[in-house]
């Protein structure tokens, strides 16, 4: 897309998401499926979920170690997608639980999730956008709740 046909959403999007890391990853042998990139999609979101209700877990309990793993395993998830903003805001987090004190760490994780919400619409806008385009249902797999909510997927019986 040249840089003149961007419009906003564009803008916002390239800054939370890397697209290009979605794209290799569809391009991986034997991996050559628009469903496959969205299977990464969905579990990344699966796995974001979990590991930010650890991260809230983490600063109600006070527990550096929590913070630590839940930190770097969003970190690494996140690099994994194309999601740089977000993964270095995790790794800012993880660096200061490794360190063992972790100051100011309510405002650190609220910074993370409002992060992981800005790259959870640009994902969902992606999932939606081939579904609209009338192209096969997320994966092979049922879309979770959370999912099917945000997409007004009919639930499968």
């Amino acid at each position: 897309m040249a840089a003149d046909e961007f419009n906003g959403t564009d803008l916002v999007s390239a800054e939370v998401l890397d697209c290009s890391i979605l794209q290799i990853l569809g391009q991986l042998p034997g991996k050559r499926h628009p469903e496959f990139v969205d299977s990464i999609i969905t579990l990344f979101i699966e796995t974001a979920l979990t590991l930010l209700a650890d991260l809230t877990d983490g600063v109600a309990k006070n527990d550096v170690t929590a913070l630590h793993h839940a930190s770097h395993a969003l970190k690494s998830c996140s690099a994994t997608i194309g999601a740089g903003a977000l993964s270095a805001r995790c790794d800012e987090l993880e660096l200061a639980a490794r360190a063992g004190s972790v100051l100011d760490a309510h405002s650190r994780v609220e910074a993370i999730t409002l992060e992981y919400r800005r790259l959870e619409a640009t994902l969902i806008g992606r999932l939606a956008t081939r579904r609209a385009a009338g192209q096969r249902d997320q994966i092979g797999s049922p879309v979770t709740g959370h999912l099917r909510a945000v997409l007004a997927v009919p639930a499968r019986k």
